[in-house]
């Protein structure tokens, strides 16, 4: 490994002031350019004898502007300067203070804006006579959201010889200049590196609890990406940061990083600066806690609207797809059934009933808008946590799944007539009417139920929104998810508020209660397939379980009916003792996941020669020259599962990959894995289905990437050898 950090300082500065040339006039002295003003300013009024004082470069971009870091991050240059003084004087580095993010679309730099020193130390010789005039050639970048413009020029400042005495004017400014420069620390430092990762091990003294929760920023270009997320782990006075390589990655035998701790409650943090060394291999550790973050919720949220055409566009489309994606949920089998009953119960309200419609639409939009609300503050706080999560979440975890599926058969008994609540059957067949009698509850709850029973399908895309979403700050999260709620409940309250849309549905009659009894088997069909999705997680012993809890939770709905219509308290206590037993049965015999072979022995299924994905994987197979096809599923994913019947599976598929002798690599995410959770979102996408082509001699970097909704004729389309 060699080490890119060659004295090239002068013919870099040259080079860069010879292009900068051809673009700006030279500044002389102390000037102003349209975009930046710079000086050089002394702490001291006057020069000692065999002493050391400091100069700074003070540079102050117009507002909007902003100026770079030493390490300027994904694009930028760091200022520079090339120094001229009397004979024996020495002049140290420009020193740099802590950078912020400069966010640009999807990218991410490092810089500052607004008046900014760049100290530099000067050693005076043991004697000297006369004045001292030291002056500097100044290279630097200045951008804003749409362009960067390179300037230049030469500062000067003459000092009487005196008693090093500090200036009025600029000692405290120095002083707070200073204030915000990294700590140097000796804190033992290493950084292990691969292809797609970097990760720093640093050792903090055990009183030090606040650097826990820290932001690394190399010194060295390119060694990581900048704009990925950066997760943290802590174990007994160790951190461990890990984060997405840059290109440079093999290039550092050691490197220096600025560690920033996140603001306190004041705002105030702290920065470390530390020496680490390149090894081949970190030690295992037992690390007891960790969170992740990413540049923009990194300690106190700094929000930053997307100012670039490219990232308004994906935000837009982006907000489209979720609100497309929340209406096509309405027909998915697990909504339609209580969707379809709602509107009836609407129907049955006539014109002189339009208030109470009206009530009943946006109450229930808004329990539909906070489950969703809700849904994506959770998904934001695990990943802060360090949880490596995306969309499907919840269906990795055979507890959660399991309580998803009782909550899904609870409601088909409900609509079967097993058990009956007393109340309206616009309630769901009295799901919610006990809930409060004030009017519009019963909507907004069922709101909530809706948006509950509609958490384990996943339409096409949705993945690519919620992408999107689980990528950006806080802000942005909620805004996608509000548009995946409203599309979700946009049907339901354009029938409530559109009179003649309620005129078209069908009058109600005694016909309904069979309507509502059919519609429990789409209820039933989706249970199965959740069972299924838990077979696949929990096993053969995790399924019977279940079922024994179903069987429970049904004896004990029914006791309860039974109970109410003979008016025996005894049927009440033998349902509580039910529900008791299927608490105890849940809280000592959890589900819980057992080994999974799904992607790990290449058993899937789709394709007989199909092996489980690997970035090493698909680097050995992209290096023996094979055309690659890498597909990403789960049990629990419904569309996974129609396009491998549709278009994998096909004759027409099957025989173009074996006919030209395609690699077929399968990454199964039906239980949690690490590995595919950081490969989702490197293609900006927050769960399944994906599907990638190799093409053979192609940038590996860079797959194509092939639409969500296949067929047999898309995916030779897409995978196409010339």
């Amino acid at each position: 490994m060699k080490s890119p950090r060659l004295n090239i300082q002068t013919l870099r500065f040259s080079l860069i002031s010879v292009a900068l040339l051809l673009f700006t006039t030279v500044i002389y002295g102390q000037t102003s350019k349209p975009d930046t003003e710079i000086e050089l300013v002394s702490e001291v009024s006057s020069v000692a004898e065999g002493t050391s004082f400091d100069l700074a470069l003070h540079l102050e971009p117009k507002d909007g502007w902003h100026i770079y870091w030493i390490n300027p991050g994904y694009a930028g240059l760091a200022p520079e300067a090339e120094w001229e003084h009397p004979e024996n004087f020495a002049i140290g580095d420009l020193q740099f203070k802590t950078p912020h993010f400069v966010p640009f679309g999807d990218y991410m730099s490092y810089g500052y804006d607004g008046s900014t020193l760049f100290i530099v130390t000067v050693d005076t010789p043991e004697t000297f006579d006369g004045d001292v005039t030291i002056s500097a050639k100044v290279a630097w970048l200045v951008c804003d959201d749409s362009q960067c413009v390179p300037e230049n020029g030469e500062v000067s400042i003459t000092l009487p010889k005196g008693d090093g005495s500090f200036t009025d004017d600029w000692h405290d400014r120095f002083n707070a200049a200073r204030s915000e420069h990294a700590t140097e620390v000796d804190w033992n430092a290493t950084f292990a590196t691969t292809e797609s990762e970097v990760v720093l091990d640093v050792d903090v003294p055990t009183e030090l609890t606040f650097v826990h929760d820290v932001w690394f920023f190399p010194e060295s270009e390119k060694l990581i990406d900048h704009a990925a997320e950066q997760t943290i782990r802590v174990s007994d006075g160790r951190i461990r940061i890990q984060t997405v390589a840059g290109a440079y990655y093999d290039k550092y035998d050691e490197m220096y990083a600025l560690l920033q701790t996140a603001p306190d409650a004041d705002g105030l943090s702290l920065s470390f600066r530390v020496q680490a060394t390149h090894v081949e291999a970190l030690p295992s550790t037992k690390f007891t806690s960790g969170k992740t973050r990413t540049p923009l919720n990194f300690g106190t949220e700094v929000f930053t609207v997307p100012k670039s055409s490219d990232a308004i566009q994906k935000f837009f489309m982006a907000f489209l797809f979720a609100f497309l994606g929340g209406l096509v949920l309405n027909v998915m089998p697990c909504v339609l059934p209580i969707l379809s009953l709602k509107a009836l119960h609407v129907a049955e309200l006539t014109d002189a009933d339009a208030k109470a419609a009206r009530i009943a639409g946006w109450a229930y939009t808004a329990g539909v808008l906070l489950c969703f609300q809700i849904l994506a503050l959770s998904l934001f706080l695990l990943r802060a946590g360090g949880q490596e999560l995306g969309w499907g979440f919840q269906l990795q975890d055979p507890l959660i799944l399991s309580l998803l599926a009782l909550l899904v058969i609870v409601v088909a008994f409900n609509f079967s007539g097993l058990f009956e609540i007393r109340g309206t059957f616009a309630n769901l067949g009295g799901l919610t009417s006990k809930l409060t009698n004030m009017r519009g509850t019963g909507d907004f709850f069922t709101g909530l139920l809706a948006v509950l029973i509609a958490s384990p399908c996943t339409v096409p895309g949705m993945s690519l929104a919620a992408g999107y979403a689980l990528a950006q700050p806080w802000p942005l999260l909620l805004t996608i998810f509000l548009g995946l709620g409203f599309g979700f409940a946009l049907p339901y309250l354009l029938v409530t508020l559109v009179p003649p849309l309620r005129r078209l549905l069908p009058k109600p009659g005694a016909w309904m209660e069979t309507f509502r009894k059919l519609l429990a088997f789409p209820l039933y069909a989706t249970a199965i397939w959740l069972i299924s999705v838990l077979g696949s997680q929990a096993g053969i012993n995790g399924t019977v379980m279940f079922l024994s809890v179903v069987l429970v939770a049904a004896f004990a709905l029914w006791s309860w009916t039974r109970g109410r219509e003979t008016s025996k308290m005894s049927w009440h206590v033998v349902a509580t003792l039910s529900v008791a037993t299927v608490v105890a049965m849940y809280v000592w015999l959890p589900p819980t996941t057992v080994a999974n072979t799904h992607g790990t022995s290449g058993t899937v299924g789709t394709f007989a020669n199909e092996v489980a994905w690997s970035v090493e994987e698909v680097e050995r197979q992209h290096a023996e020259g094979k055309p690659i096809f890498a597909y990403f599923t789960a049990d629990w994913c419904i569309s996974c599962k129609a396009n491998e019947r549709v278009a994998l599976k096909s004759k027409k598929v099957q025989r173009y990959f074996e006919e030209n002798e395609f690699a077929v690599l399968v990454g199964d995410w039906t239980s949690k894995s690490a590995d595919i959770k950081r490969e989702l979102e490197k293609h900006d996408r927050a769960g399944v289905p994906l599907y990638l082509y190799y093409k053979p001699g192609g940038n590996i970097n860079k797959p194509a990437i092939l639409p969500a909704i296949l067929t047999p004729n898309i995916v030779i389309k897409n995978t196409s050898l010339e």
